[in-house]
């Protein structure tokens, strides 16, 4: 893989040649001018993420303990878009399995079937699998598939979001969570790390985030699977969700006060840290 020192990388969303953009402490990043998408060189990253316990209850535990109850109805109103009596629903990259609960707290009549690394216990009217969505294989289609948050985890964007479209239905929906590289945040992190002032942006593309998606990526990307943009949600972050970096309480409060007048500006100007978008499997005649 070539690095800082040569013409670049292919982009791994459209595949044209995409040029360095920043070395940070620990990632290099590349940028693609043909579909606006930012990732990482994933030629230096010495391991992949694990996703243990300690993931969901002590590096995300803001995150986990404070679920998008907003973003999950959204999702829920738009599985009910569908008319269908017992729809069936994966949620891939289910984590503790929140949104599947808030599913079935909304109706009882919905297949669940939530499938991540991490080992989840039982629950009534859901169903768990642990496994690699690439090994897992699966009886049926579905008929709405979910991934939040995952897909700037992901090595190959490519061969994933075919495997999501490969598992939904004709006329069924994949809706997709991810950060926005284009919001408010993003951009003020890059322009402050120019500046000398580089946590905003060494915490926001760190290594285990391959991937950084604009809203031109994200659509290019899903269109490329035979799946077509129906709907987008501006995805808002409430602050108490973000996992604070270590530090004392005085630098805490000025990082919790940045970012809740960055979140703040986000909506007037509409350009979230989170984007989400719902695309409609179309059948593709050969």
């Amino acid at each position: 893989m070539k690095t800082e020192g040569d013409k670049g990388l292919k982009c791994p969303v459209c595949r044209h040649n995409a040029a360095f953009y920043r070395k940070l402490e620990k990632t290099t990043l590349f940028y693609c001018c043909n579909c606006t998408h930012r990732f990482t060189d994933i030629a230096i990253i010495d391991s992949k993420e694990e996703y243990s316990e300690e993931y969901y209850e002590k590096k995300h535990a803001n995150w986990f303990d404070n679920p998008n109850i907003s973003l999950f109805d959204y999702i829920y109103s738009q599985i009910e878009s569908l008319g269908l009596k017992n729809p069936s629903v994966l949620d891939i990259g289910c984590g503790n399995g929140d949104f599947l609960r808030h599913l079935y707290s909304k109706s009882d009549a919905l297949q669940l079937i939530g499938i991540d690394y991490h080992e989840n216990k039982p629950l009534k009217g859901i169903e768990f699998l642990c496994g690699d969505i690439f090994k897992t294989d699966f009886d049926k289609k579905f008929d709405v598939i979910v991934n939040l948050a995952v897909i700037e985890h992901v090595w190959d964007v490519h061969s994933y979001m075919e495997r999501l479209s490969q598992l939904c239905n004709d006329g069924g929906l994949v809706i997709t969570m991810t950060v926005n590289d284009n919001s408010l945040v993003y951009i003020a992190s890059r322009i402050i790390h120019s500046f000398g002032l580089k946590a905003p942006m060494e915490r926001l593309y760190e290594k285990h985030h391959l991937n950084h998606f604009s809203s031109g990526s994200l659509e290019y990307l899903h269109q490329h699977a035979s799946l077509d943009v129906i709907d987008r949600y501006l995805t808002r972050l409430p602050v108490k969700t973000v996992d604070m970096p270590d530090s004392n309480s005085f630098i805490t409060l000025i990082y919790k006060t940045s970012l809740a007048v960055l979140f703040k500006l986000e909506r007037i100007l509409k350009q979230p840290i989170l984007q989400t978008i719902t695309t409609r499997r179309f059948s593709v005649k050969i």
